[in-house]
C-alpha cells in the first residue's frame, strides 16, 4: 500500500501541483543565487585588498618622491660646504645623497606603478641631472680652481635644476594622492555595491528554497487529494486488505460492486470475498501473500444475489503490500476489479453479428472472397465452394488458380498482382470452372480494405490489410451482348443490303425514265405540226410531267441513300446569295401561283456572298418553297434572306420561307423531318409527296453547316427557317482547334463534365462543341470510330455524342465496341445522327437518341442528366455525427449541404436549385417519416436520380431493413465512426462525375450493385 501511495503521490504531484519540470528549476536557481552571492562577496573583499594595496602604494609614492628631494638637497649641501671650505669632510651629505638616490628612483618606479601612476621621468632625468652638476663643481673646485667653481654656482644653474626637480615631485606627488582619492572612492561604491547585490541574491535564494518548500508541502497535500480523489471517483473497485483478507480500506466503486455483485457490506476488518469468488482465486491470493509478484485480470465469475440466473463477471488484479523495513515482508493485499458483464455482453453480440454477417455473405448471389495484404486469399464464402467443388485447403493462397481457365490465367494473375502491388481496387472479367467441370464467365471486382496504423504519425494514411472481393457470373448477360452483336451485323448487313438496293434501283429506274421523257417529248414536238393533234400534246404533256414528277422522287431516294451511306458530297463556290435568292423565286413563281398564291422575295440589306454548296442550298430552297406551296391556296408564300455576324465576327445567313397555309400542330412538326413521313396520313391522301424533301432538306442543311428549324401556327401557316455559315471554311477550318483531341487529361476542362463527340463532319463537331462548352462542359473530339474508342477509354468522359455514319468504322460498331468494354459500358451514349433506327440504338445501349439537325433544348436536357455533380446532402439530426460526416465528404471531394430535420429536406426540393449528388441519411426505427422522404424522392422527377445511402440508427427489424434496401442504393450503420463501405461508396459514387484531367477518377469501373445484394455493414461487391 506504501508503494502504491507513494506512486499516487508522485502522479498526484504531477497532475495537481503542476508539471514538476516548473519547480524542478527551484533548487538549482537557489543554489545559484546564494553561490553568486557569496562569489560576490568574496570577489568584493579581494577587489577591497587590491585597491587598499593601490592606495598603500600611492601614499609611499609620495613619501619616496619627498626623500628623494630630501637626497637633493644633501647632495647640494655636501657641494656647497666643498666649494666654501675646500675640506674632504664636507662631502659626506653629498656622497650619501649620490648613493641612495639610484635605489631611491627605483623605489619610485616600483611605487608609481604599484599605485597605477605614471612614473616620473623628468624628475629621474633632473635628480640625475644635479647629481651630475654637483659632481662637476665639486671635481672644478678639487682641481684648485675656486674661482672658477663659484663661477658654476652663481651662474644659477644648479638652483634651477633643483627648482625644477621640486616641481617634477610635488606634481608626482599630486597625481598619487589623486589616484589614491579616486581608487579610494571607486572602492566604497562597489562595497555598496557589492554588499546589496550579495545580500539580494542571498535572500532571493532564500526565497526561492522557501517558494519550493512550500510548493512540495502543497504538492504532497494535492497529491493526497488525488489519491483520495481516484480512490472515491475510479470506474474500478479499490481495495486495501491485510493478511486475513479483511478489508482496511476501499473505495466508494468498491462498496456498489461489494453490496450489488459480491452480495457483502463493506465494513472495515470485515471479510470482503465472498466464498465462491475466493475459491476461483485461492491459488492466486496464496501465492501474493507468500511473496510472488502479484497476478493481473483474473476472471471471476458470481451470480447475483438477487438473481441467480444471471452471471456477472469481473476482472480482479492483485498486488502485494509491503511493510517498509529491510525485508519488505508482504502485509496484505491490493485488489483492482472491474466489472466487464457490459463487455462481455458485447462482445456476444459482436459475435452474434459476426455470424449473421457471415450468414449474409454466405447467401449472396456473388463468389466473396478475402486476401491478406499480399493478395493471398485467406477466406471464401460458402457460394465460392459450392460453385466450384473445392476444398478449403484446396483454395487457401494461391489456390484459385487451380479453376480459372488456361487461356485467361496469366493475363488474370498478372493484372491482379498489378493491382496488389499498386494498392488499387481491381477489376477483371475470365472464367472459372464449375463443380460439373464447365466454365461459366465472372465479373470480378476487389477494394482495399483500410486500417489506420497505430505505430504511424497523426494524420498518415491507413495501410492496406487486405483486399474483398466478388465474383458475379455474367454468362447470360454475355449471350445477350453476344446476340444483340449478332442482330446489330445483322441490322447493318440489311441496312447496307437496303442502300445498295434502292441505289441499284434507282439506276434501273432512271434510265428508262431518261427514255420516257426523251420520247415524249420529242412526240410533243413532232404532234405540233400535225392538225387535230391538241388531244394527243395533252396528253404527251401529261405523260413528261409524271415522268418528270417520277424521276424527282427517285432522285430523292437516290440522295438520301447517298446521305445514309456517307458518299454525298460538298461541292463549294463563291456566289452571291441575293442573286440565288431572286432565281429560286423565279424558277417557282409558277409553281406557286397555281393555286391562286402570290410570291414574294424579301432580302433585308446587303447579304452578301457565299461560298458554300450553291446546288444544295437551291435544292433546300426548291423542296421549302415547293412545300409552302403545296400547303397554301389564295395566300401568300415569302422567301426571304439576311446577314448576321456572330459573337466571333463570323457571318451566318438565314433563309426563311415562310406562307400563309394550314399549319402544323406540335404533334405534326414532331414527324415531319422523319424520311417517309408527313405531319399525317391525310396529308399524303390530300396533298401528295413522299415526305423525303424535309429530310434531305434537313441532312444538307447540316453538311452546310447549319440547321433548320420550324415555326407553324394550325390555320395560320409555317416558317422554315434555314440557317448557314457565309463562308463554309471558316466552320471547317475552325474544327480542330475548337475542338481538343487530348488524351492525356491535359486540354481544357468543365464544371459540368467532359463530353467525348464522335463525328466525321467538322462543321458538326464545332456545332455541338460550342454548344456544350456554353453549357460548362469540357469537349473532346474524335473524327472516327476507333480514335473515339482509345479517347473514351483513355478520358472517361462523362457522356459521348455518337454519329452513325462515318467511315471505316460506323457509328453501331463503334456502340457495340463500347458497350461490349467492361470499363467504358456504363459510359452513356446518346446517338446523334441523320439515320432513324432508335429501336437498334437502344437496343445495343444507347441511352438516348437525336437526329440531325440537333435540337438544341432537347440536347440540352439529354446532357442534364449526366452534368458532373459532387454535392452532397446530409440529414442527421445529431450535430457532432453531422460534422463527421461532413468532414468526412468534404475529404473525398464533396461539396457539402446540411439538413437538420425532413423539413428541410422538404423545402430543398421546392426550390429550383439543381438537385445533389447524393443524399446521406439517417433512418429511425419505425421508418414511416423516412420511408416517406424516400418515397417523395422517387415521386419528384427531378430527384429521383439522386443516390440515397441510409445510415441505420438503433436496431431496426429485420422486415423494416428489407423494405427499406428496396428503396436505397445502401444501408449503412450510423457508427460512431463513419465506416470504411462507406467511404468506399462515396468514391464510388463520385467516380462518374469527376472530370478526367482534373480530378482524377479512382482506377477501375464501378457500379451500383442491386439493393438485394446490400447488407447494412457489410461490405458491397465490386
Amino acid at each position: 500500500m506504501t508503494q502504491t501511495s507513494s506512486s499516487l503521490a508522485r502522479a498526484g504531484q504531477s497532475a495537481l501541483a503542476g508539471d514538476p519540470a516548473r519547480l524542478r528549476w527551484l533548487m538549482p536557481a537557489a543554489a545559484l543565487l546564494i553561490l553568486a552571492g557569496l562569489m560576490l562577496a568574496g570577489w568584493g573583499y579581494g577587489a577591497g585588498a587590491r585597491d587598499q594595496a593601490r592606495i598603500t602604494a600611492g601614499s609611499t609614492l609620495v613619501l619616496e618622491t619627498e626623500a628623494l628631494v630630501s637626497d637633493l638637497k644633501d647632495i647640494e649641501t655636501g657641494q656647497r660646504g666643498f666649494l666654501l671650505t675646500g675640506r674632504e669632510e664636507f662631502l659626506e651629505p653629498y656622497l650619501v645623497g649620490s648613493r641612495a638616490l639610484d635605489s631611491r628612483l627605483a623605489a619610485i618606479g616600483q611605487a608609481a606603478a604599484a599605485a597605477e601612476v605614471t612614473p616620473g621621468e623628468e624628475l629621474r632625468r633632473l635628480a640625475e641631472a644635479k647629481r651630475d652638476w654637483a659632481r662637476r663643481v665639486i671635481e672644478i673646485r678639487r682641481s684648485g680652481q675656486a674661482e672658477a667653481a663659484i663661477a658654476a654656482v652663481v651662474s644659477g644653474e644648479g638652483r634651477s635644476i633643483m627648482d625644477r626637480s621640486r616641481a617634477a615631485a610635488s606634481t608626482l606627488q599630486d597625481a598619487a594622492r589623486a589616484r589614491s582619492a579616486t581608487i579610494a572612492d571607486q572602492r566604497n561604491q562597489r562595497l555598496v555595491r557589492t554588499a546589496a547585490a550579495s545580500l539580494g541574491m542571498l535572500v532571493l535564494g532564500s526565497a526561492l528554497l522557501l517558494v519550493l518548500a512550500i510548493s512540495r508541502r502543497k504538492a504532497e497535500r494535492q497529491a493526497n487529494l488525488l489519491l483520495a480523489g481516484v480512490m472515491e471517483n475510479a470506474p474500478a473497485g479499490v481495495a486495501f486488505l491485510d493478511r486475513r483478507l479483511r478489508l482496511l480500506q476501499g473505495n466508494r466503486a468498491l462498496a456498489d460492486m461489494a453490496e450489488h455483485i459480491l452480495g457483502v457490506t463493506p465494513r472495515r476488518g470485515a471479510e470482503l470475498l465472498p466464498e465462491a469468488a475466493r475459491r476461483q482465486m485461492d491459488q492466486k491470493l496464496t501465492a501474493v501473500l507468500d511473496g510472488s509478484r502479484g497476478h493481473a485480470n483474473a476472471e471471476v465469475e458470481l451470480a447475483l444475489p438477487e438473481q441467480p440466473n444471471f452471471m456477472r463477471h469481473l476482472l480482479v488484479s492483485i498486488f502485494p503490500l509491503r511493510h517498509e523495513g529491510a525485508d519488505r515482508a508482504v502485509g496484505g493485499l491490493g485488489l483492482f476489479l472491474l466489472d466487464t458483464s457490459a463487455r462481455r455482453r458485447a462482445e456476444e453480440r459482436l459475435r452474434r453479428s459476426e455470424t449473421r454477417s457471415r450468414l449474409i455473405i454466405d447467401s449472396i448471389p456473388q463468389l466473396a472472397w478475402m486476401t491478406d495484404e499480399s493478395g493471398a486469399i485467406q477466406w471464401y464464402n460458402r457460394r465460392w465452394y459450392d460453385y466450384t467443388g473445392t476444398t478449403e485447403a484446396e483454395m487457401m493462397g494461391w489456390g484459385w488458380q487451380s479453376v480459372h481457365h488456361p487461356d485467361h490465367l496469366a493475363g488474370v494473375t498478372a493484372r491482379f498482382r498489378q493491382a496488389i502491388e499498386a494498392g488499387a481496387p481491381w477489376e477483371d472479367t475470365f472464367m472459372l470452372r464449375g463443380a460439373d467441370g464447365t466454365y461459366r464467365w465472372f465479373l470480378s471486382r476487389a477494394e482495399p480494405l483500410l486500417e489506420a496504423d497505430d505505430a504511424a504519425p497523426s494524420g498518415a494514411a491507413p495501410r492496406i490489410v487486405g483486399w474483398f472481393g466478388t465474383n458475379t457470373d455474367i454468362t447470360e448477360m454475355r449471350r445477350v451482348e453476344e446476340e444483340l452483336e449478332a442482330a446489330r451485323d445483322a441490322a447493318d448487313d440489311a441496312n447496307r443490303a437496303k442502300s445498295q438496293f434502292i441505289a441499284n434501283m434507282s439506276h434501273e429506274l432512271r434510265t428508262p425514265l431518261s427514255a420516257v421523257i426523251g420520247y415524249a417529248e420529242m412526240l410533243e414536238e413532232e404532234a405540233a405540226d400535225l392538225d387535230g393533234a391538241e388531244v394527243m400534246q395533252g396528253d404527251l404533256r401529261k405523260i413528261a410531267s409524271n415522268a418528270q414528277h417520277l424521276l424527282s422522287l427517285i432522285n430523292d431516294v437516290l440522295d438520301l441513300s447517298k446521305i445514309e451511306a456517307g458518299r454525298m458530297e460538298v461541292q463549294t463556290e463563291d456566289f452571291s446569295a441575293s442573286e440565288l435568292v431572286r432565281d429560286v423565286a423565279a424558277t417557282v413563281e409558277g409553281l406557286v401561283s397555281k393555286k391562286g398564291n402570290r410570291m414574294l422575295v424579301d432580302i433585308e440589306g446587303d447579304v452578301g456572298t457565299m461560298h458554300s454548296d450553291s446546288v444544295k442550298l437551291r435544292q433546300c430552297l426548291f423542296n421549302l418553297v415547293g412545300n409552302a406551296a403545296k400547303f397554301t391556296e389564295g395566300g401568300s408564300v415569302t422567301l426571304a434572306v439576311s446577314r448576321a455576324v456572330d459573337a466571333e465576327g463570323h457571318g451566318w445567313l438565314s433563309f426563311r420561307v415562310a406562307d400563309t397555309g394550314i399549319g402544323m400542330t406540335e404533334e405534326q412538326m414532331a414527324r415531319l423531318f422523319r424520311r417517309f413521313a408527313q405531319a399525317d396520313s391525310s396529308t399524303t391522301r390530300r396533298f401528295g409527296g413522299t415526305g423525303l424533301g424535309l429530310a434531305i432538306t434537313k441532312a444538307f442543311a447540316a453538311m452546310l453547316g447549319g440547321d433548320i428549324t420550324l415555326e407553324s401556327t394550325v390555320g395560320r401557316g409555317s416558317t422554315f427557317t434555314i440557317r448557314l455559315p457565309a463562308d463554309l471554311r471558316t466552320i471547317r477550318a475552325e474544327a480542330p482547334a475548337a475542338c481538343d483531341t487530348a488524351e492525356d487529361g491535359t486540354g481544357e476542362t468543365g464544371e459540368a463534365g467532359l463530353v467525348l463527340v464522335i463525328d466525321d463532319d467538322p462543321a458538326s463537331l464545332e456545332l455541338v462543341s460550342r454548344f456544350l462548352r456554353r453549357e460548362g462542359f469540357a469537349v473532346r473530339c474524335a473524327p472516327e470510330g476507333r480514335s473515339g474508342i482509345e479517347l473514351a477509354r483513355s478520358l472517361k468522359p462523362n457522356a459521348i455524342l455518337l454519329d452513325v455514319m462515318m467511315p471505316q468504322m460506323d457509328g453501331w460498331s463503334v456502340l457495340a465496341s463500347l458497350k461490349a468494354s467492361p470499363e467504358l459500358a456504363e459510359i452513356p451514349v446518346i446517338m446523334v445522327t441523320f439515320v432513324e433506327e432508335r429501336g437498334l440504338a437502344f437496343s445495343l445501349g444507347a441511352a438516348d437518341y437525336l437526329t440531325k439537325p440537333v435540337q438544341w433544348h432537347r440536347l440540352k436536357g439529354v446532357l442534364e442528366r449526366y452534368r458532373a455533380t459532387t454535392t452532397a446532402l446530409i440529414l442527421e439530426s445529431d450535430s457532432t455525427q453531422r460534422a463527421d460526416l461532413r468532414r468526412l465528404l468534404e475529404g473525398e471531394g464533396w461539396s457539402v449541404e446540411e439538413a437538420g430535420t425532413l423539413a428541410e429536406i422538404r423545402r430543398r426540393m421546392a426550390t429550383e436549385e439543381a438537385p445533389p449528388g447524393l443524399l446521406l441519411m439517417e433512418v429511425k426505427p419505425g421508418l414511416s417519416e423516412g420511408l416517406g422522404l424516400i418515397n417523395d424522392l422517387h415521386a419528384d422527377a427531378r430527384w429521383s436520380k439522386v443516390p440515397i445511402i441510409a445510415l441505420a440508427e438503433g436496431d431496426i427489424a429485420a422486415p423494416e431493413l428489407e423494405k427499406l434496401r428496396g428503396q436505397v442504393r445502401q444501408v449503412l450503420p450510423a457508427e460512431a465512426r463513419p465506416p470504411a463501405e462507406l467511404v468506399a461508396e462515396l468514391r464510388r459514387l463520385a467516380a462518374p462525375h469527376r472530370v478526367p484531367g482534373v480530378v482524377p477518377a479512382p482506377p477501375g469501373r464501378l457500379r451500383a450493385d442491386p439493393p438485394q445484394a446490400q447488407e447494412a455493414g457489410a461490405p458491397q461487391a465490386g
